[in-house]
């Protein structure tokens, strides 16, 4: 049993390194590259791609009400209680009984065909065809923009959360090349244990910082894969640094110094809304004018009684055409008055509008304001982050001699991680205002 047990354990770890060997190599990806992937894959553009589709058959349905329609049907009709016929003519004998008339069945096939030929009213809905595909258009380029701003602003927050994790272990690894230096002069007798203490203590608190960091990155990839249409357990490796960003930031602060609001999806939207309001008011002054169609009826038509069989059933055709003109005259008000509601609403969407525009306006202005302190933020906070580092290896070298406190190196460990982290939080912060000002003016995708 022991043996058994023994080759199955062995089998085990063979499985676990052959299994480690086939994982899978991470896929590095750009910016660029994320984006256009979730463009191919995430659910979202897929929805919003089946509603043209679904406008577009929409609109050939709407197309169907300008052909002529056909119907064929058969019907069947039983007299339960035939119709009498009296005479009452002068010199005649009188029939106080009646004489029953029609027959017992009634068989007959139809065929009918109707057109419109004059449809003010038809013509004019179908003009908001047109329309309905221009907004279901533009709420896809909608659905596209807040993909890639999401998409965008992920892509930053991964580079965001390694580089953070890159601060922490940076501080980590100092931490613990002091422990040892503790560690060691205190086995000989040149400082206390609770330096020591302290220390060891120092480099637990960095490592649990530096898991807290690396769980960090983890979560900021799952969702950038989720954005991405990708499955959780495919690996990914994004190269670079927020800091390689650091050239760009003057160089976009020039490209967003014209703010126009011509490409805003919500602005546009809402144009085509009110365009469909005014076109529905044509379509309701419509209703007031006549319309004129014409049909045709065939029918192939037998009525046997009882006695009759049915291969002597006497079949006979009957047929007509004719053209239907109506002319409206009066209905109580009622279109007269829904008339009057949609001029109001008209009216209301131009104050709407205006409004809509003015909160455009000053967001656009809040996210420029954003970019430009964070510009301020990232000049301060890279200096900064130069003399924390330079002040951390001082102070280690201080140590190591015996010319400085640990407290001197805490207090630079704690100086470079908070350089660090608001250094890089600065970049980001500029990015990601970016990405919204570009999703505000609707220029991350051009028409």
């Amino acid at each position: 049993m022991r043996l058994v047990s023994k080759k199955n354990g062995m089998l085990m770890a063979l499985l676990l390194v052959a299994l480690s060997g086939m994982a899978q190599e991470p896929l590095v990806v750009s910016l660029d590259e994320c984006v256009r992937i979730a463009l191919d894959e995430n659910p979202t553009i897929k929805i919003a791609d089946r509603e043209i589709e679904r406008v577009d058959y929409a609109n050939k349905e709407k197309l169907g009400a300008l052909f002529p329609t056909i119907s064929l049907a058969g019907t069947y009709g039983r007299t339960l209680k035939k119709q009498k016929l009296f005479f009452d003519i002068p010199g005649m004998p009188s029939n106080p009984e009646g004489i029953e008339v029609g027959q017992d069945n009634s068989f007959a096939g139809v065929l009918q065909a109707s057109m419109p030929i004059i449809s003010p009213t038809l013509w004019a809905s179908l003009k908001l065809n047109e329309t309905e595909t221009l907004l279901a258009l533009e709420s896809s380029r909608s659905s596209r923009i807040a993909l890639v701003n999401s998409v965008t602003k992920a892509y930053y927050a991964v580079l965001l959360a390694q580089d953070s994790y890159d601060v922490f272990e940076r501080a980590y690894s100092s931490a613990a090349d002091n422990a040892k230096v503790i560690e060691s002069k205190f086995k000989q007798g040149a400082t206390s244990e609770f330096e020591w203490i302290r220390a060891d203590v120092q480099v637990r608190n960095a490592l649990t910082n530096l898991v807290s960091a690396e769980s960090a990155v983890n979560l900021s990839k799952h969702q950038l894969k989720m954005l991405m249409g990708m499955e959780y357990t495919t690996p990914i490796s994004l190269n670079g640094k927020l800091s390689e960003y650091e050239k760009l930031v003057f160089s976009e602060v020039l490209h967003t110094a014209n703010i126009s609001m011509d490409k805003n999806v919500d602005l546009n939207q809402f144009d085509i809304r009110a365009q469909q309001l005014k076109q529905s008011l044509e379509v309701q002054k419509t209703t007031w004018l006549p319309t004129l169609a014409a049909s045709f009826s065939y029918q192939y038509m037998a009525q046997p009684n009882d006695e009759v069989k049915f291969k002597d059933y006497y079949w006979f055709p009957t047929s007509n055409a004719g053209l239907s003109l109506s002319i409206p005259i009066f209905q109580g008000g009622t279109k007269h008055y829904k008339k009057k509601q949609l001029e109001v609403q008209i009216r209301s969407m131009e104050h709407q509008r205006d409004n809509l525009k003015r909160s455009l306006e000053l967001q656009a202005v809040s996210l420029t304001d954003n970019m430009i302190k964070a510009i301020e933020k990232m000049e301060s906070g890279k200096k900064a982050l130069i003399q924390a580092d330079k002040a951390l290896s001082i102070s280690q070298k201080m140590y190591e001699v015996g010319m400085g406190t640990y407290l001197d190196v805490n207090n630079a460990e704690l100086g470079y991680v908070q350089a660090g982290l608001s250094y890089n939080q600065s970049i980001y912060d500029f990015m990601s205002a970016k990405a919204d000002l570009e999703k505000l003016l609707g220029t991350t995708i051009e028409n």
